[in-house]
């Protein structure tokens, strides 16, 4: 029996959120930390050894539909971007997808939460194949105010993500363009996932020449409610779409993603 397993079978016997779980806590974690981290399977599939302290951010089941769709499609030596990384369960999986020779690009400028992910990462022998960029992403470069929601998936540049009721907390951080950061690397990326809550027209609008000439396939997850606090709308989304010529599908299984969350594939 794991250490894993001897832990679970000791919380779910005396709960959870026992006093004597909350205080054995924190030397059980030291324990898994020292035996390289806890191993999370998700979606029974691809398994990684993560920070401990931060499992819960780190699901047994995550967002399947789309994952089962990657892991179909990615293929070995593709080059891919995941923008608005959080802690990792994308860019890990792209890098096991795409091996043995692929590479992943994660853009997280919260550092509290790139502080996890470089966690994560270095903890699975995908580590060489994955870089991890400290900038935001939007549609040109340069810097803006980014509201840091703690180590939570929900922060973003402009102002306080409104859906959400995390304090937030106000910092700086440089800005790049897909344009930009593949012209500097000289890559072109076979798939292109974004996640920055509401900003993903702006991210789009930054990726013209590539989008024109690399034929990437994009992954967005889509935030309609967010869009009019960052400056945009459903017409310029719709314009951006028939003017690269791109076709959009829904992956999440919503019925109209023009006012659902969920993500859709851009072809």
């Amino acid at each position: 029996m794991t250490l894993q397993q001897i832990g679970a079978r000791i919380s779910q016997r005396i709960g959870r959120n026992s006093a004597a779980v909350r205080f054995l806590r924190p030397a059980y974690e030291r324990l898994l930390d020292r035996r390289g981290g806890f191993e999370r399977t998700v979606n029974g599939h691809e398994t990684f050894l993560i920070d401990p302290r931060h499992r819960g951010l780190f699901p047994e089941t995550y967002e399947p539909a789309v994952c089962d769709f990657l892991r179909a499609n990615v293929k070995p030596g593709h080059i891919c971007f995941d923008i608005g990384a959080h802690v990792g369960i994308y860019a890990l999986s792209l890098a096991r997808w795409s091996a043995p020779n692929g590479r992943v690009f994660a853009f997280e400028p919260n550092p509290d939460t790139r502080a996890v992910l470089e966690s994560n990462i270095r903890r699975n022998p995908e580590a060489d194949r994955i870089t991890v960029v400290s900038q935001a992403v939007s549609d040109r470069p340069g810097e803006m105010v980014f509201y840091a929601a703690g180590i939570e998936g929900f922060s973003r540049l402009g102002e306080p993500n409104r859906e959400r009721p995390e304090s937030h907390h106000s910092l700086d951080v440089a800005i790049t363009t897909i344009d930009e950061f593949c012209a500097e690397r000289q890559i072109k990326p076979d798939w292109i996932l974004i996640d920055i809550e509401g900003y993903e027209v702006a991210a789009l609008r930054g990726a013209r020449r590539t989008i024109l000439t690399a034929g990437s396939r994009i992954v967005v997850e889509m935030h309609p409610s967010l869009w009019q606090s960052a400056s945009t709308s459903r017409d310029e989304f719709a314009g951006l779409l028939t003017e690269f010529g791109l076709e959009a599908q829904a992956l999440s299984g919503q019925e109209d993603f023009w006012s659902t969350n969920g993500q859709i594939l851009l072809t």
